[in-house]
């Protein structure tokens, strides 16, 4: 009995410190989500602050097989954006856009709920809406980026367009492609050097990266992400290196003129597939296009640091060639 009372002592102690300690305060300089922070505290980073630079970040909401959340363009396009902003220094991020072009699910007429897109020339003027009020509030370095292929040229487009207008003002515009494009390319090249799944929607990229981000297990990717069926049609590793290896000579010799090509279309979606071996299983059209199973929280952190670093670097660059 004693030893029963010793113990409910002991339980009783520590929840009466725990209670004790001090409730944990939010430190007002550590948050760069502009929709995190009230007006007075965004006035006082920009002007006293010399906060100046944001970036304005699409994320998406469509299918990504039975495993991945809705949503996961978005939570990796936030997380991402968060940690560039704190590495760049003196930026923010603007609210993410949960909205692209092209959803997966929708434009293939399947009959699975959950995308939601707009057409091209609406999102081309909310990124000019977007670009704009940023100027307004404003921020004199503004970047445009995106986690989802579709809507790629229409951020190029606008950031274009906006910076010539808006230059004359003292306010610069960028669409960072690497954010998407170099970054997919270079985390499928860590994929092929280390004899993993490449490429695929849904797939080894996007589940690892989730994994890494998500704040409880199952939060964001589902167990079944282990044993979930994918569609088994697409490049061989060797094929993909060819394509790959193909692609960067022609951007190289001037044939692309940027990087992410003309219509930034969704990755993993069926470009460049082979035929269906005749022996394999028939194709499951469930927004998988690419094997997760073997997708980890390790890899998910290798992954998103490629993006973050990627980001940075195209970042600094551009600003340093403009300001020449």
């Amino acid at each position: 009995m004693s030893r029963t009372f010793a113990a409910a002592g002991v339980v009783l102690l520590a929840g009466s410190f725990a209670l004790a300690q001090p409730p944990r305060t939010v430190d007002v300089k550590d948050i760069v989500e502009l929709e995190l922070l009230t007006h007075t505290e965004v006035y006082d980073k920009i002007h006293n602050h010399g906060m100046t630079s944001v970036l304005v970040v699409t994320g998406g909401t469509e299918e990504r097989g039975p495993h991945d959340v809705l949503g996961g363009h978005t939570i990796m396009a936030r997380r991402r954006a968060a940690e560039i902003a704190k590495r760049l220094g003196n930026t923010l991020v603007a609210p993410v856009l949960p909205i692209a072009v092209a959803a997966t699910g929708l434009r293939e007429n399947t009959t699975q709920p959950g995308g939601v897109q707009m057409a091209a020339d609406v999102f081309k003027a909310v990124q000019i809406a977007e670009i704009e009020s940023m100027a307004m509030n404003g921020f004199k370095d503004i970047f445009l980026m995106g986690d989802h292929g579709g809507g790629q040229a229409q951020m190029r487009e606008a950031a274009e367009e906006e910076d010539k207008k808006l230059e004359p003002k003292g306010v610069r515009v960028y669409y960072i492609g690497d954010f998407y494009q170099k970054t997919h390319d270079d985390v499928d090249m860590y994929m092929y050097e280390h004899k993993l799944p490449i490429g695929g929607h849904g797939a080894m990229m996007e589940t690892s990266e989730m994994l890494y981000w998500e704040p409880a297990p199952g939060a964001y990717v589902r167990p079944v992400y282990k044993t979930v069926p994918f569609d088994p049609t697409g490049q061989t590793p060797e094929e993909w290196k060819v394509a790959r290896d193909a692609r960067l000579a022609r951007q190289a010799s001037g044939e692309t003129a940027q990087r992410g090509g003309g219509a930034g279309g969704q990755r993993g979606a069926g470009g460049g597939r082979r035929g269906q071996d005749p022996n394999a299983p028939g194709r499951v059209n469930n927004g998988l296009t690419g094997d997760p199973h073997a997708a980890t929280k390790e890899i998910g952190k290798v992954v998103a640091e490629i993006g973050i670093n990627n980001t940075v670097a195209e970042i600094n660059k551009q600003m340093a060639e403009r300001r020449r």
